[in-house]
């Protein structure tokens, strides 16, 4: 399957159910995260969550921000809250595309993600989800 989604059919596939949606993206190999307006996640395939080493239960019930996570720029840096590439496209209302974030996860190792981020308004203009994608770059990360 081609992993360079249009984000319009990731948002049509959703809006028209939660089968086409899964069909659509659960064979890929880059994860794909669905969050509310409170950067709440809401579904996600399984790339998504095996990416951070979780469960979909674990994914789910997690805050984007959540400083377990303990989320770091490229050089080192942390994330700031305001900074998530989640937050961004709710704040902005545009999509914020190539972010790369480093993630350490529960078993202490680190995953490098290249992270891009779509807000889908609703017909009042207003946030309706994010749509998030999670691409594994960690071996540019390696010696």
């Amino acid at each position: 399957m081609d992993e360079h989604l249009d984000i319009n059919e990731l948002n049509h596939a959703y809006q028209s159910g939660e089968k086409d949606f899964h069909q659509l993206i659960d064979g890929m190999s880059i994860g794909v995260g669905v969050y509310n307006a409170n950067a709440q996640p809401i579904d996600c395939n399984k790339a998504a969550y095996h990416l951070l080493g979780l469960s979909k239960e674990q994914f789910l019930g997690n805050s984007a921000m959540d400083p377990y996570w303990k989320i770091s720029h490229e050089d080192g840096s942390k994330f700031e809250t305001y900074n998530f590439p989640i937050i961004e496209a709710i704040t902005n209302y545009k999509p914020k595309l190539n972010v790369i974030m480093g993630v350490s996860r529960p078993l202490k190792d680190k995953v490098w993600l290249e992270v891009n981020t779509h807000p889908i308004l609703n017909n009042e203009g207003t946030i309706r989800h994010v749509f998030c994608t999670y691409k594994d770059v960690t071996e540019r990360f390696q010696n």
